[in-house]
C-alpha cells in the first residue's frame, strides 16, 4: 500500500494498521480471515463475500438479470475516496467494465424496445461519460 515509502515507514505504517484492525475486530465483535505473514497482510477472500467479485462474475454472464445486477452493484470509481496510485489501473478497468455493461443493457432493451430501460441506460451512458 505504500510503495512510495521508505521501508521502515511501510512496515511501522502495516504495524499501525494491524493494530487498528485488531482493536477494531474487538470493538465490534468481528473476526477478519487476516493472514499475516512478516512485513505482509492479506485478506483471505475466499472466506468473504466482496462486491466486487460479485460484480466481475455477473459481467462475464450472458443473462440480463446479472449484468443489471453489475449495474446496482457499481457505486463508484474503486477506492474513489483516496488517492492511491496504485489504485488507478484497477479503477479505470472497473470503470470500462461498467461503461461496456451499461452499452450491452442498452442494446438488448433497444432490441426489445422497452422504452423506460432505453431512456434509463441512455441517461446513464450520458452521465458516466
Amino acid at each position: 500500500m505504500w510503495a512510495e515509502a521508505e521501508r521502515g515507514k511501510a512496515r511501522d505504517s502495516l504495524y499501525k494498521v494491524c493494530a487498528f484492525v485488531n482493536q477494531w475486530q474487538k470493538a465490534e465483535g468481528v473476526q477478519l480471515p487476516l493472514a499475516i505473514y512478516r512485513e505482509e497482510i492479506y485478506l483471505d477472500t475466499e472466506l468473504i463475500e466482496l462486491d466486487l467479485q460479485e460484480f466481475l462474475v455477473c459481467l462475464d454472464s450472458r443473462a440480463v438479470e446479472d449484468w443489471e445486477r453489475a449495474e446496482q452493484l457499481y457505486t463508484a470509481p474503486l477506492l474513489f475516496e483516496n488517492s492511491y496510485e496504485w489504485v488507478e489501473d484497477y479503477e479505470a478497468s472497473y470503470d470500462m467494465a461498467y461503461y461496456e455493461v451499461l452499452g450491452r443493457l442498452l442494446a438488448y432493451y433497444e432490441k426489445q424496445g422497452k422504452r423506460d430501460k432505453i431512456l434509463y441506460y441512455n441517461r446513464k451512458l450520458k452521465g458516466f461519460r
